[in-house]
């Protein structure tokens, strides 16, 4: 096993400037808006609200939802904000207004729409559901253009590859990962790796050919073309095991467990910077292509600027790892996923 792993007690705590925006109930997901300037969060309340990012205030009218929200993506224009529910619907709002652009029922009713997300090019959405499947619709028409994607358990995640030519589903049972062709539905392969937690527990490299995975308290280095775990390390914390996310330039890693959040070099696999602190126990987090830290947790959302603080300056450059040579050899040296 690589890496290394400390505890929180090890590490000085972090003072952060915070921005704290309010919520008034359980906040499943939390996500930036393209360039980072926004924020758009919501959950049990079944409102989605957008915040500024520079100052943590709320702009317009929230968006009533009016059930339930268990999930949050946008468009990679951050034009379009889409939304699952716990009764099975599929909602989509536009950003900037936040009027109702389309609803339709991705899934059965009262199956809910666990996961989503949007193709790169903005033409289709992929929903995962308590359903056992994993559908892609039209976001022109909201007919369904793919699937269903059949499993053997509940969906965790659906995760479009930065190129959109491969879909990424994943159970939190049954110890599935799947690679598709997100044109055709072809299965490339089926990884038995079994993900910790909902929607958080995938990123894929900018590169496409490979897959972090947060599973069994660890992060696995995953090839896409042959399903081989490449490495793995542990996480700061074994307890309640919350997500990961990838940083824009695939430099490090977030890994969120119970109400800390820890950061990993991808490259050498070891933590780098302090273990921080939630106010209550995590469930959704991004990081903004300016270095920016949102986490929720039961009744708050906090903003943190800008890790830039806190990690050595080349962390939040803006070159990809990739570029790197030395980085492709390490761990593709004769990968090529054939389609």
């Amino acid at each position: 096993m690589s890496g290394t792993s400390l505890s929180a007690s090890n590490v000085p705590e972090l003072e952060p400037k915070t921005i704290e925006m309010g919520g008034s109930s359980f906040i499943s997901s939390v996500i930036f808006l393209a360039d980072g300037s926004y924020i758009v969060g919501g959950g049990f309340e079944g409102k989605l609200r957008r915040w500024r990012a520079d100052d943590g205030q709320e702009v317009g009218e929230p968006m009533n939802v009016g059930d339930s929200i268990l999930s949050v993506t946008a468009s990679r224009d951050g034009r379009w904000i889409v939304n699952g529910t716990e009764s099975g619907q599929v909602i989509v709002w536009d950003a900037e207004n936040h009027s109702k652009v389309k609803q339709f029922e991705g899934h059965p009713f009262f199956q809910p729409v666990e996961v989503v997300d949007v193709s790169p090019d903005g033409t289709k959405i992929a929903t995962g559901s308590h359903d056992l499947t994993a559908c892609v619709w039209s976001f022109s028409t909201g007919e369904r253009v793919l699937g269903p994607l059949h499993h053997d358990y509940a969906l965790a995640v659906v995760k479009y590859s930065h190129d959109g030519r491969l879909l990424a589903t994943a159970t939190c049972e049954r110890r599935s990962i799947r690679i598709y062709d997100s044109q055709d539905g072809h299965l490339f392969v089926d990884i038995p790796v079994e993900v910790d937690v909902v929607d958080r527990s995938l990123a894929w490299s900018d590169n496409n050919k490979y897959l972090f995975a947060l599973s069994d308290g660890s992060i696995k280095r995953l090839d896409v073309s042959t399903g081989i775990i490449l490495s793995q390390w542990l996480i700061h914390s074994s307890t309640d095991p919350k997500g990961i996310t990838l940083a824009t330039n695939g430099r490090f890693i977030a890994a969120a467990a119970d109400t800390t959040v820890s950061f990993w070099d991808t490259t050498t696999e070891k933590q780098i910077g302090p273990v921080i602190e939630h106010a209550d126990v995590l469930f959704s987090m991004a990081i903004s292509p300016n270095y920016d830290l949102v986490t929720s947790g039961v009744k708050s959302i906090v903003l943190r600027r800008s890790l830039r603080e806190i990690l050595p300056s080349h962390y939040c450059d803006n070159v990809s790892v990739f570029t790197s040579k030395t980085s492709r050899e390490k761990w593709f040296p004769d990968s090529v996923l054939t389609y």
